[in-house]
């Protein structure tokens, strides 16, 4: 199956809510290589060493970070602003905008992921509490709440775009595309909010 059809495949299981076999076909897009990477650097790094010294993950943040907004505390979050602005623009121009997840099995409620992001976890655990979630997003705060659990890479996230034929799968600081449409129009709105599509 092409890549094309593949994305299809899952638009079509996405707006039928089948969460089974959208969990089948989304495993099958690890298969294809080259996708398009949505970024906060213009190119891959590749020396370990330089980006280990520039990159700020999450988890590298101390308690300090957080209490006196330390210049790694900063740069964090302007990371995480760049990608809650660019899916805020893909979402208000779509009219179907799924959000495909899995909960970790145990949240670390003492860890400074759960502490600092407790409502996010609130808002994005449903009732039930299932393992696999399907959602359309109509509710802005569930869409900024999924983006900031991601970037913390905290969630493992897939946002299904139906109309544009468009899946983003992200967890950190980075976003894999899989589509080949729009390319330009993403890359525009990438480039403005101050990412990279490579």
């Amino acid at each position: 199956m092409t890549l094309i059809n593949l994305v299809t495949c899952i638009c079509n299981e996405a707006k039928n809510r089948d969460s089974k076999k959208l969990e089948e076909l989304l495993d099958q897009l690890t298969d294809y290589d080259n996708p398009k990477i949505l970024d906060i650097y213009p190119f891959q790094i590749k020396s370990n060493e330089k980006f280990s010294q520039v990159e700020v993950f999450f988890d590298k943040l101390e308690v300090k970070d957080f209490q006196k907004k330390t210049q790694n505390f900063y740069s964090y979050m302007k990371s995480l602003e760049k990608f809650e602005k660019f899916f805020e623009m893909i979402w208000l121009r779509s009219t179907e905008f799924y959000a495909f997840y899995f909960l970790p099995e145990t949240l670390y409620k003492e860890g400074m992921n759960y502490k600092f992001y407790v409502r996010e976890w609130k808002k994005i655990i449903p009732k039930n509490r299932e393992e696999v979630n399907l959602i359309n997003i109509d509710e802005y705060s569930m869409l900024i709440s999924l983006i900031k659990l991601a970037v913390s890479d905290h969630l493992t996230l897939h946002f299904i775009i139906p109309e544009e034929n468009i899946v983003f799968s992200g967890n950190g600081l980075c976003f894999i595309l899989y589509s080949q449409q729009n390319l330009a129009l993403l890359e525009k709105i990438a480039n403005t909010e101050g990412l990279y599509l490579r």
